[in-house]
């Protein structure tokens, strides 16, 4: 292994390495020199010694020996580098010795930002300036082309360099800060509107550096009186920091950790003080920390700290079970804690204290949630008390003594939990900003941060943006053959194409699938380094995103672009995105996270294919030795953990002799059983005679030995003297010194021990890293959330992957998607639409939506802020793309006349069909039915509508019994987690309801049982619920999605049905008054969409206003909704009340007896319905042929289906003849064989559409036979008058059956 042989004193790698960096060229040696340095500056700087994690640590030791102290030996070194390159250059100027100086100068720039990365005291040496000016005069005296990659790399390089002296020029000067008193001299400037203040002592993590900044907050701070220090996003606001990317990296990681923390430290600050007052309140469990998410857990206390070389140091924290529980058998305590979302791993604790006299805390992390019986140390075990293991959250000195300390004494505390907050989501993304603070890198800063303009002219100026690095050699283009529809043409794209070429536009909607609207957008995000793409909803987004993926995948290779990264911010999103690459081909997709739901992309996990990847030798070898050397470690631990333990226990001769005999030689000889005549003590010690019989154990309560230094000093010499003159309080006194000196020491010692510890765990988890990272390398395409992206930061960003494409990314906070800025980044695309949902904030008071928040703007993305543009800036350019897809042009109108006045509606939305059941297909209905007050139950921490539920269900139940639409075809939305709760609860009674996995959350943050239907504040509060039911089948059969607004983007649905809640006479509209939200609301309907709210109510808001006007024009608003018999749609139909539909609903209502039809099969009095398919070009008809023998003739339904197929045929089974609903069958046409035979059935009652509901189970068998296609497409088939149901297929009668019906269907 290179880097540790390099490292290696025995191998003499530093003798070498010293003897290099000191040598000096003499007269005409510079090429020498020059020829003798290139290749060890090669090595240091190769990207496998750079990116590989397995041997971070060698590297690491590497360059601190390169570095020397301060920078001494390294900037010296690179100084005399610098003037030889440049005399080489000058004295033989060919095409070879210019190539090997611009290689040589890519490895200098590399090697020294590496040094001064991990070596930050280097970054002061005085004539580092000196060092980049003369690196930068060789680059222009030697006159490398501009336009070359090497200048751009090493331009780049210098440029950060230069950024990184600025700031510590900059630091240097704060800390020469006149200081008065010991406290830091005013710097207040009095500006308008706000005064510049800086962020210095007003407690111990109040810093003017945020790179010096604690993530969690420190006790000394969450006590403090003093704001917070936040700066405002607005740039022309005062601030410290002069330099543009310093400041905007400084402001957002105040932002976001002030988002976290802030209400968290404030609530702890009054349980501080609370427990000031009276610490009784760490028996309370009731008590409260105000309106925060938190669960008090009462009697806490730390029972025992262990450690094991694996899971490392833990602490196990016992507390009070929840008072119903210690009624409950192990088995019902385990499933409780198990179906809770209690105490998960990895959700942050806090332990509230008393110690002598003054309230303390400590952070943990929770490290096991064991739920097992038979553990003692378990959740389950014991009726009483419950015990969790975790892990301390700092690795502060005084934080882990006080952790062992109280593991002494056995304080009782209060533990707190905050189930929202889990630091391995967000601390990555934290301490990734301070890393890029510290290194002073932002990538593209030109684009993210663009300089203010003087004039109106250059405002309106369009900004260039250039072609991405990889790509701005001479003659690259890209080839576009991926995506033509002619797989034989040939066309590219060259970089220096203008990214708003009408030409080139019209070429590529020729030859593509693409609209003109997605070829600019193609266009743009290949011609810029940073694009921006606006997708309106339904713009095919996605699809454009996977024919940008294929385009950029052609160039691969000869980019040298290595893995794509795509970054979505929701886990469904992502889903669907990598399994539509799968389905065109791309299959070297690796899925980062544990949260997918797609059995496509199984195989396609990090975790499974890494599996599979073997470890090299020395890999092994390195594992070997750091688990070897654990298992001493451990040995250690846990024996200084004994004698931890053990010390506070007794305080016998047994316990303090060895350290009386270490630091009190002449006193330990005084206890010695022979005295100094001979006569020897028997029976007790004579230690435990002189300190007396009943030697106090320490504890609280006990006077431990905080005498005066003089007082101990005393003892100490009288002892010397003559310990047994010494009175009986002070041989107490001087026990207690003595174990308080023993116990002291044994931390310091066990600190030490553990953080070496932690030291080696990090080396495994870099060697595992390392085989993650070696499995991501090889990939074509990278896909993870901004969460996940978060938790692995650390592994991406040592992959070499130039292209990162960013989903949704309205959506994603600005420090997150700063984080996504990875350092081999060229190429940054970011899709999304910043009229939709921008990104979600925990704090309302830096939200945008509040008054206070305007400043901050935390949940405005970059996205939206670079879109819209900054006061004084030029807006940057965004393709948007303008033909949807999706709605009806009823439902487009009401987001094109309001938000997207160029979007155009595609011909296929002119054509979808209207509501079966309904008599309008947009529709508002109002009522006056006033909302649930929020006081009426101390629970309820949302808003809700009883009556819009009861509406909401009813309105469902009538669509789905139409029988044309599924409940999955159907999606119930609300902008309220309150309304979500009660109409999930009222759906449960016929449908099987489908929460995602963010409601789900968000029902659990608003105080909801999510898989109950009492809030979690009845647990705290004693009412623990018994246990939570599964889903149990339901009349209907079928799932229903039914989501909050904020956690429905991205997704659609054939019919959507909006509950508005709010109806008041304040006519106080809430979370529905921006427009955003609005406009996702809006826009997720297919085929119908219907709103219930109170007109009045929302009028007051432009657009809803808007929206109400353009459906009041189409006689679409009304008190009362128009249903509509499919049989008579003469017959008026008027329901406005929820107990109307029972009454009017034409499922159950009595019409005339229409005709039915039964195929002539002759097969037991079976019904049968044939669908043939002939080969045609797209688009092609499926027609169906079903005899009604009134009319003695076939009725025809027709339906299209994409791309080319042979032949098909569907056979559906029914025994008992009867009258079905219409039913959808899906259809895929498989490529894999010939002829693909499937077999599906499903059981439930079978409706007859007509007088009656016919409840009784009806037999079926669904045949597909399908033959090979050109690709494969799902076919959507709406058959009329067929029905799939449940068969036993392996029925004899069924195969005969079916047999019989395919030698009809061949004639």
């Amino acid at each position: 292994m290179l880097p540790r042989d390099l490292d290696d004193e025995d191998n003499y790698g530093r003798q070498h390495i010293r003897t290099l960096l000191n040598m000096v060229a003499h007269t005409h040696g510079y090429g020498k020199f020059v020829d003798l340095v290139r290749p060890f500056l090669l090595v240091i700087a190769h990207p496998a010694l750079l990116d590989c994690l397995s041997v971070d640590t060698f590297v690491g030791g590497l360059y601190n020996f390169i570095s020397g102290s301060n920078g001494s030996r390294a900037v010296p070194f690179f100084q005399r580098l610098s003037t030889n390159l440049l005399k080489q250059h000058l004295d033989s100027i060919t095409h070879t010795q210019t190539k090997k100086l611009e290689t040589t100068l890519i490895a200098m720039s590399t090697a020294l930002r590496e040094l001064l990365r991990r070596e930050q005291r280097a970054i002061f040496h005085e004539d580092l300036p000196a060092l980049v000016n003369s690196m930068e005069n060789v680059v222009e005296a030697t006159g490398i082309d501009s336009l070359s990659l090497a200048f751009q790399i090493v331009r780049n390089s210098i440029g950060e360099l230069r950024g990184m002296i600025v700031r510590s020029q900059g630091l240097l000067q704060y800390e020469e800060e006149p200081q008065v008193g010991g406290v830091s001299a005013p710097v207040v400037t009095s500006t308008y509107p706000r005064d510049l203040i800086l962020p210095r002592d007003r407690h111990d993590n109040d810093k003017m550096d945020i790179t010096k900044i604690k993530v969690l907050p420190t006790e000394d701070e969450i006590r403090s009186d003093h704001v917070e220090f936040l700066p405002s996003t607005d740039r022309d606001q005062p601030h410290f920091l002069t330099d543009s990317a310093e400041r905007h990296l400084d402001t957002h990681f105040r932002l976001l950790r002030h988002d976290i923390f802030g209400e968290l430290s404030e609530a702890l600050s009054g349980g501080l003080i609370a427990l000031d007052n009276d610490p009784a309140v760490v028996e309370d469990p009731k008590f409260s920390l105000g309106n925060i998410r938190a669960y008090p857990h009462p009697k806490a206390h730390i029972r025992y700290v262990s450690f094991d070389q694996r899971r490392g140091l833990e602490a196990q924290v016992s507390f009070l079970q929840p008072f119903p529980l210690r009624k409950k058998s192990p088995p019902e305590r385990r499933k409780w804690w198990e179906e809770s979302k209690r105490l998960e791993e990895g959700i942050l604790l806090c332990l509230l204290f008393v110690e002598d006299t003054k309230s303390s805390l400590l952070f943990f992390t929770v490290s096991e949630k064991c739920t097992d019986t038979r553990k003692e140390y378990g959740l389950s075990y014991d009726k009483h008390q419950a015990t969790i293991k975790a892990k301390l959250a700092t690795r502060s000195q005084n934080d882990f003594e006080a952790m062992t300390r109280l593991s002494c004494q056995k304080t009782h505390g209060l533990l707190v939990e905050f189930p929202g907050v889990l630091l391995a989501t967000f601390v990555p993304i934290l301490e990734n900003i301070q890393k890029m603070q510290r290194l002073s890198r932002l990538p593209f800063r030109q684009w993210i941060l663009p300089d203010r303009v003087s004039s109106h002219g250059a405002m309106s100026k369009a900004v260039d943006i250039s072609p991405p690095l990889y790509a701005r050699g001479p003659g690259f283009a890209f080839s576009l053959n991926p995506i033509l529809k002619d797989p034989r043409g040939d066309m590219s794209l060259a970089t220096t194409v203008p990214a708003d070429s009408s030409y080139a536009t019209e070429e590529l909607e020729a030859r593509t699938q693409l609209d003109r609207g997605q070829c600019q957008a193609l266009i743009a995000a290949l011609t810029r380094e940073f694009a921006f793409i606006q997708g309106p909803p339904g713009t095919g987004k996605s699809y454009l995103g996977v024919q940008l993926m294929r385009v950029l995948l052609a160039c691969k290779t000869k980019a040298n672009l290595g893995p794509i990264v795509v970054v979505c911010y929701t886990n469904h999103a992502l889903d669907q995105f990598l399994e539509h690459l799968i389905e065109v081909g791309i299959e070297k997709v690796i899925r980062m996270g544990s949260q997918s739901q797609s059995s496509l992309l199984e195989g396609k996990n990090l975790r499974v294919i890494s599996k599979g990847e073997s470890k090299t030798k020395s890999e092994r070898y390195h594992l070997a030795m750091t688990y070897k050397a654990l298992e001493a470690q451990e040995k250690t631990i846990r024996k200084l953990l004994g004698r931890l333990h053990g010390s506070q226990k007794r305080k016998d001769w047994a316990s303090v002799e060895n350290h009386i005999l270490h630091k009190h030689p002449r006193i330990h000889s005084q206890f010695h059983r022979v005295d100094e005549d001979g006569f020897t003590t028997v029976g007790k010690e004579p230690f435990d005679i002189w300190a007396g019989d009943k030697l106090p154990a320490w504890s609280e309560q006990s006077e431990k030995a905080h005498l005066p230094l003089e007082s101990i000093e005393h003892l100490l010499a009288q002892a010397t003297q003559n310990v047994h003159r010494i009175a009986l309080p002070n041989r107490h006194r001087l026990v207690d010194f003595w174990t308080e000196q023993m116990r002291n020491e044994t931390t310091d010692e066990l600190f030490e021990m553990v953080k070496h510890a932690d030291n080696l765990h990090q080396q495994l988890t870099n060697v595992h890293d390392d085989v993650d990272r070696r499995v991501l390398q090889t990939a074509d395409v990278i896909g993870v959330t901004t969460t996940g992206l978060a938790r692995r930061i650390a592994t991406l960003q040592h992959v070499r992957c130039k292209v990162v494409i960013c989903e949704e990314a309205g959506e994603v906070m600005e420090p997150h998607m700063i984080s996504a800025l990875l350092p081999s980044v060229e190429h940054f695309i970011q899709i999304g639409d910043h009229q939709q949902l921008r990104p979600q904030v925990n704090n309302f008071q830096l939200s945008l939506e509040s008054q206070r928040g305007t400043l901050y703007q935390l949940d405005r993305s970059q996205f939206e802020r670079l879109s819209v543009g900054e006061r004084g800036r030029p807006a940057f350019p965004v393709a948007q793309l303008s033909v949807q897809r999706r709605m009806r042009p009823d439902i487009s109108k009401l987001i094109r006349e309001t938000i997207y006045p160029r979007l155009l509606d595609h011909d296929v939305t002119r054509h979808l069909p209207d509501v079966v059941g309904m008599r309008k297909n947009v529709f508002w209905l109002d009522h006056d039915s006033v909302e649930e007050s929020t006081q009426a139950d101390k629970h309820q921490k949302s808003h809700s509508n009883l009556w819009e539920v009861n509406m909401t269900h009813a309105l469902v139940r009538h669509i789905v019994r139409q029988g044309i639409y599924s409940s999955t075809d159907i999606a119930v939305l609300t902008p309220y987690t309150g309304q979500l709760q009660k109409l999930r609860a009222m759906m449960r009674n016929d449908f099987e309801v489908v929460l995602s996995e963010r409601d789900q959350e968000t029902l659990t943050r608003g105080g909801f049982n999510v898989e109950g239907a009492s809030s979690e504040s009845n647990e705290t509060s004693g009412q623990v619920d018994p246990g939570f039911k599964p889903f149990q089948k339901k009349n209907m059969t079928e799932l229903l999605r039914v989501a909050t607004v904020d956690n429905f983007q991205g997704e659609e649905a054939k019919v959507v049905i909006v509950s508005l809640v709010r109806s008041n006479k304040e006519k106080k509209v809430g979370f529905l008054r921006t427009t955003n939200r609005i406009n996702v609301l809006l826009s997720r309907a297919q085929h119908g969409l219907y709103l219930i709210g109170n007109t009045d109510t929302y009028l007051n808001q432009t657009m809803w206003a808007s929206v109400h006007g353009m459906l009041q024009a189409t006689d679409s608003v009304g008190k009362a909704l128009g249903l509509c018999c499919p049989r008579h749609t003469d017959t008026e139909i008027q329901v406005s009340q929820p107990d109307d539909f029972a009454r009017l609903s034409p499922e159950v209502a009595r019409p005339l007896v229409e005709r039915f039809y039964l195929a002539d099969t002759h097969v037991q009095g079976l019904v049968a319905n044939v669908i043939r398919r002939t080969r045609k070009t797209n688009p092609l008809s499926l027609t169906l042929y079903a005899r009604n023998p009134a009319v003695d003739g076939l009725e025809l339904a027709t339906t299209t289906v994409r791309d080319v197929v042979t032949t098909a045929k569907i056979a559906a089974l029914v025994y008992r003849p009867a009258r079905f609903a219409v039913r959808t069958l899906d259809v895929r046409c498989d490529v894999m064989k010939h002829v693909h035979r499937v077999w599906r059935t499903v059981l439930g009652p079978a409706n007859t559409g007509e007088n009656v509901a016919c409840r009784a189970p009806h037999h079926v068998v669904a045949s597909h036979a399908i033959s090979a296609a050109a690709e494969s497409y799902p076919a959507d088939i709406s058959a009329r008058d067929s029905v799939a149901k449940r068969a036993r297929s392996t029925s004899a009668k069924h195969v005969q059956s079916i047999k019989k019906l395919e030698s009809i269907f061949s004639k």
